[in-house]
């Protein structure tokens, strides 16, 4: 092989090692315009679900929603961005009073019940309610001043 068809050779494997470099740091370039793009999107809605977390808090201490169903709500919705807030003392009312309670029928299934359950039910929902409002109340003041 002659000293010129070697040195050719070197020019189009340097060549092609550029374009394939090029061509890898294009397709980096466009995984993190991705993974921001993604970031951006798991942050708007980490926002989102925190109001409305402070929209079920604000409904609660106005007494706009009964405890169990305030607490049901959000034990939903912190369990979306910050499940590790269960436990803290603050946020715990909300997975036990959903946890005692999610034996009890909703919506449809409870007006199926026979009259005798449904109100041995709802009386059984009203002593957990009594039982928990001071520390739901308190749980959705602190609620409140959790941000984003």
């Amino acid at each position: 092989m002659s000293t010129q068809a070697a040195l050719a050779l070197l020019v189009v494997g340097l060549l092609i090692v550029a374009g394939l470099a090029y061509y890898a740091h294009t397709l980096r370039l466009k995984v993190k315009a991705r993974e921001q793009e993604q970031q951006a999107v798991v942050d708007q809605a980490r926002v989102k679900t925190l109001e409305n977390i402070h929209f079920i808090a604000r409904a609660l201490l106005e007494e706009q929603v009964d405890v169990m169903e305030a607490c049901l709500r959000i034990r939903v919705l912190i369990d979306i961005i910050e499940p590790e807030w269960f436990e803290l003392p603050e946020a715990k009312v909300f997975s036990e009073i959903s946890r005692r309670g999610d034996h009890l029928a909703a919506h449809q299934a409870r007006k199926d019940l026979p009259k005798q359950e449904r109100m041995r039910q709802d009386v059984e929902r009203m002593a957990l309610e009594a039982e928990y409002q001071d520390a739901a109340l308190d749980g959705a003041r602190w609620l409140l001043t959790q941000k984003a």
